[in-house]
């Protein structure tokens, strides 16, 4: 029996199971929507790397590209950056390569690490939900005529369990997002502590180890080195009496304590970048707090940079 035929009862069912598929087709889109929306904006806060000064335009750059990226092309994205495999056996170090060694750069990278096998199940699972989004997008006409009232019914079933489906991605996107989030308030207030500070600055780490040829104490030494020295270069010897009162006065928060040292001399062999001698003390006024005269030899202790070749 034709459609024209049918019984006013069907004809009626079937205009409102199109309807209802209409309205159903329509919810799972606009969730895919918000489910992609999502994405990019996890996607584009997962790394970002450059001079601070171009930060800024970087980013917006990034933001862009990610914009007019297909759901496919995010997933790729995701599973290849901010999703991770663990390797027990070899543990993945990123470095950058393109870092320049002469001035700042700024890197940071959020990453969620997890089993070989929970990524591939992941994978897969993120490969299907795309085959859904474009079966919904393309193909459904396709695959259920909606003019027939069996088909619309089938269609109605494949929808709600698309709904479904579609829910549980977005439900677990959120939960990682909600980690990310996370992660991002908890480095950005640790980028603003004190603790931050002495890391990037004066190479003071969290446990109170000293990254010495970064720390601050030893920059503050090599510029009195520089500014004492008779031609503004290192290669002369420099009293650390004379180099203590200049750092008092240009920068007096670097001290040997901050440092867990108890003296300059201390500084001068923990940190290896120095050589150090005695000698006679040239004539100059009583010297100060601070001073590194030897008073059992009547010396004082001068220093200056090794060369490369020397650490």
């Amino acid at each position: 029996m034709d459609a024209a035929a049918s019984p006013a009862p069907d004809r009626t069912r079937l205009a409102e199971l199109q309807r209802a598929a209409q309205m159903k087709l329509g919810g799972c889109l606009l969730r895919l929507q918000q489910y992609e929306r999502l994405l990019k904006a996890m996607v584009t806060n997962t790394d970002l790397a450059g001079e601070p000064a171009q930060l800024q335009a970087l980013r917006d750059a990034r933001v862009a590209s990610v914009y007019k990226t297909t759901l496919g092309g995010l997933v790729s994205l995701f599973t290849g950056g901010y999703l991770r495999a663990e390797d027990e056996s070899s543990p993945t170090t990123e470095t950058d390569d393109k870092s320049p060694g002469d001035r700042i750069w700024f890197s940071f990278q959020l990453r969620m690490a997890m089993s070989a096998e929970r990524y591939e199940a992941i994978k897969a699972e993120l490969k299907e939900l795309v085959d859904l989004r474009n079966q919904l997008v393309h193909h459904l006409l396709e695959r259920f005529d909606l003019g027939q009232l069996d088909r619309c019914e089938a269609a109605m079933a494949f929808l709600d369990a698309s709904r479904a489906t579609i829910e549980r991605h977005y439900d677990t996107l959120r939960s990682w997002a909600e980690h990310m989030d996370h992660a991002q308030a908890e480095m950005a207030a640790f980028m603003a502590s004190d603790t931050f500070r002495d890391l990037l600055i004066d190479g003071i780490a969290p446990d109170g180890k000293v990254d010495w040829p970064a720390s601050g104490l030893v920059r503050s030494l090599r510029e009195a080195e520089q500014a004492l020295a008779p031609s503004g270069g290192r290669a002369h010897w420099i009293e650390l009496n004379a180099a203590i009162a200049w750092m008092v006065q240009h920068h007096p928060d670097q001290t040997p304590r901050r440092y867990g040292c108890s003296s300059w001399r201390q500084v001068l062999h923990e940190s290896r970048g120095f050589e150090v001698m005695k000698k006679k003390p040239t004539p100059a006024p009583t010297a100060g707090a601070g001073t590194t005269t030897d008073t059992r030899t009547g010396t004082v202790v001068c220093y200056r940079s090794r060369r490369e070749d020397q650490r």
